[in-house]
């Protein structure tokens, strides 16, 4: 197991427990997701698409609103669909640091809400480009239905990462998430 594994699994037990004891409002909260990348560079671009999730470390009102860190993908990457420019290969994997926040809109419909995310993003390209870091830009709305205290919440956003060397990725990026707030 590489070494960067281990110390996301161990990062990850870390938030667990953490989350597991404290009192309150803090909350280890994760979402699992499909991933349209568009990566574009040169006036061209390429299309690649994979499973993710990220993982949200933050303080929650539930079902009112959540601000906090959020970090993906703990497992995943994605593959060319089709044709790829070889500078950034046949897989790729976006890695994004950033503030996410989350706000249920009650005067409109009590499981509607929207989730604004800014931060750090790097691009592991397999190609010869290799790594090249930027910021990204996150929106996203969506749904969460309640099923006997356990939150569904099935969500669609999109987030623009621009990198160095010019290089952009949109990305598209519908996910679910489960809450337990019993």
């Amino acid at each position: 197991m590489k070494t960067s594994t281990s110390n996301i699994i161990i990062f990850f037990a870390v938030l667990v427990l953490f989350e597991q004891a404290t009192a309150g409002d803090i909350k280890v909260r994760a979402r699992e997701h499909f991933d349209f990348h568009d990566v574009a560079f040169d006036n061209g671009s390429s299309a690649y698409a994979g499973l993710s999730n990220t993982i949200n470390v933050w303080w929650e009102k539930p079902r009112i609103y959540s601000i906090g860190l959020a970090f993906n993908p703990v497992i995943g990457s994605a593959r060319a669909s089709g044709n790829y420019d070889a500078r950034f290969g046949n897989k790729i994997k976006l890695i994004m640091l950033g503030a996410e926040g989350k706000y249920y809109h009650r005067d409109i419909a009590p499981s509607l809400f929207s989730r604004l995310g800014l931060g750090y993003s790097r691009l592991d390209a397999k190609g010869s480009i290799g790594d090249v870091d930027g910021y990204h830009a996150y929106i996203g709305a969506g749904w969460e239905f309640d099923v006997k205290g356990v939150g569904i919440a099935l969500e669609m956003a999109f987030r623009q990462s621009r990198l160095a060397q010019g290089v952009v990725v949109n990305s598209i990026t519908p996910s679910i998430g489960v809450h337990f707030y019993r």
